[in-house]
């Protein structure tokens, strides 16, 4: 009896593991392409930054755009192949259209760690405070040294404190100050938390019937660390958390039937799946916070790609 417990365990931390895992997945297209991910100062699939370096990262760029108009965005995924990085890039930036709408000032910086490869896309407008020698000079001198370490964050910020410069003596039109932007969880806050939700009460049907309350608290505990690791604020995890220990712990072996599922033999049956990318899915790793495009137009190929 023992046994078959432990075996139970580790059968549960298996698929929280994995659930986990899967949160901060890139979500891809149903032709395998990387899908645009949604509007965001910092989306980091890949999870090579901490919640502190991500906010630190963040703050960084909102000072930038307030100060100065453009706007930066970075994206981290484990990896875009079979894409060529510029042809990601290329699609991000002509679905996000950074910059201000009268100037075209925006900036993509895309990692893809698995891959080792890096691209500085420049929108129009900045192609002459940053050209494409300038932008390659920066991955080889700033970003590939601390990247060959893992020091993502190190990296990217020695890449904006170059391209600030860049971007300050690029002549721009200046801009009256202006609040920062509201970074707040907003938006789709709830969309972004509706996966953790659901799958943490499923799991924790699973895990009540087998163990009991405590099964359901494992089930919470769990769906709150997945939910902080994605979105990085520990009050929405511990919300996330709070709700499926209460919800699984009261409902026990019914939960399937709660989120659309029905008992075949005693197990609880999950039509369809959890799908990422194109059409009906979902996604993680980023949150526009309230933080909208300026409408500055399609990316237009300047920039520069390089390893570490």
């Amino acid at each position: 009896m023992r046994s078959i417990a432990a075996h139970g365990v580790l059968a549960v931390a298996a698929v929280l593991l994995a659930s986990a895992s899967f949160a901060a997945d890139a979500p891809r297209q149903p032709d395998g392409l990387l899908a645009v991910p949604p509007l965001a100062r910092i989306t980091d699939y890949a999870d090579v930054l901490s919640p502190s370096d991500k906010r630190a990262l963040e703050d960084k760029l909102a000072a930038f755009e307030t100060a100065h108009g453009s706007q930066i965005a970075i994206v981290v995924v484990p990896s875009v192949k079979p894409e060529p990085i510029e042809d990601f890039s290329n699609r991000v930036g002509n679905t996000w259209k950074l910059g201000r709408a009268d100037v075209g000032d925006g900036l993509l910086i895309v990692v893809a760690v698995q891959d080792k490869r890096v691209r500085i896309e420049v929108f129009r407008a900045l192609e002459g405070a940053v050209p494409d020698a300038t932008a390659k000079r920066i991955i080889r001198e700033q970003i590939a040294p601390r990247f060959k370490t893992n020091d993502y964050a190190g990296g990217l910020n020695a890449a904006l404190d170059a391209i600030f410069k860049q971007i300050e003596g690029g002549g721009l039109p200046a801009i009256e100050p202006r609040a920062p932007t509201n970074d707040g969880l907003e938006g789709d806050t709830i969309g972004l938390l509706l996966p953790f939700v659901i799958g943490g009460i499923v799991i924790g049907s699973l895990l009540r019937k087998m163990f009991g309350v405590p099964g359901a608290m494992l089930a919470g505990g769990g769906t709150g660390v997945a939910s902080y690791s994605v979105l990085s604020s520990a009050l929405l995890g511990g919300i996330a958390g709070l709700f499926v220990f209460l919800v699984a712990a009261a409902m026990g072996s019914s939960a399937g039937r709660a989120v659309g599922g029905r008992r075949r033999g005693g197990d609880i049956f999950i039509p369809g799946g959890w799908s990422g990318g194109g059409g009906g899915g979902w996604s993680s790793g980023g949150d526009s916070g309230g933080w909208s495009s300026g409408g500055g137009g399609d990316a237009a190929g300047g920039g520069a790609s390089g390893d570490w």
